[in-house]
């Protein structure tokens, strides 16, 4: 099966893991990834208190967005826009995340990501028995599923990499961070690298990256060309990871967020 796109971060989080993962990692991936792509944007407002700096994040949503936006990047800015009048702090994302996927945020893989991945043929909806009696079903892997799991933990492992080139061959970690797309968010080693990889797309590469040819860009919009690569600016279909501060959006606070909005359970071990 031909890919067109890419997956997002959460398409790909979820495939790799299924049958089985974390709903809120995949919905921190989701924010994650469309700030690479620059549908979101983060701001980093530091609050002077008696003891520390108290670092507080705002997610907001870019102006002059198409409107054929994908379902889920679509649902994902719904969540964002709700939250604006309360300054897109993490709190109200989490509470307004909850509002539109339930108490447990099912609905957010339920309706949006495994759906997506069958559409694609890299999942199915298969019939199981809970405990070998009780009747349930589940999103399981295609073979093609499996194929490109492969793919995604092949690029991920190279990507593991990147450090040892950031001073040396900058154009390689384009090449590897082109190759990887979102699965980049996948790799927990790369966390700490975030603006070193950043500072060395934006400031060494430049157009030189916009030469790769994926062929199978990210694509938050229905008409967004994934064609490309470009390391200097969103363009659309483009996957931007040196155009914006992740250094500004970590799981820590978002964690906290479900903490102070008062979420309910929706840790690892969900299935679709």
């Amino acid at each position: 099966m031909k890919q067109t796109a890419r997956l997002s971060a959460p398409e790909a989080y979820i495939l790799v893991s299924l049958p089985r993962y974390d709903i809120r990692k995949a919905l921190k991936l989701g924010f994650m990834g469309l700030l690479a792509q620059g549908v979101l944007r983060s701001e980093d407002e530091a609050r002077e208190g008696l003891i520390r700096t108290r670092h507080v994040i705002h997610l907001r949503v870019a102006p002059n967005l198409p409107d054929d936006l994908l379902p889920l990047t679509a649902s994902l800015v719904k969540v964002v826009r709700a939250a604006e009048p309360r300054d897109g702090v993490m709190k109200e994302i989490v509470k307004q995340s909850l509002r539109e996927y339930g108490n447990n945020l099912f609905g957010f893989p339920h309706k949006l990501v495994c759906p997506a991945l069958a559409a694609r043929g890299l999942a199915e909806d298969r019939r199981v028995r809970l405990l070998g009696i009780i009747p349930s079903h589940r999103y399981e892997r295609t073979s093609a599923g499996d194929a490109e799991k492969a793919r995604i933990e092949g690029a991920m492992q190279e990507a593991r990499a990147i450090p040892r080139y950031l001073d040396r061959d900058p154009v390689q970690v384009a090449a590897l961070v082109a190759a990887a797309g979102s699965a980049i968010f996948l790799v927990d080693e790369l966390q700490s690298h975030y603006q070193s990889i950043a500072k060395t797309l934006r400031d060494k590469v430049g157009g030189d990256a916009a030469s790769l040819n994926t062929s199978t860009g990210d694509s938050g919009s229905a008409g967004f060309d994934g064609g490309s690569f470009d390391a200097a600016s969103f363009d659309a279909g483009s996957f931007n990871f040196g155009g914006i501060d992740f250094g500004s959006f970590d799981f820590g606070s978002f964690d906290a967020g479900f903490s102070d909005a008062g979420g309910g359970d929706s840790g690892g071990g969900s299935s679709c």
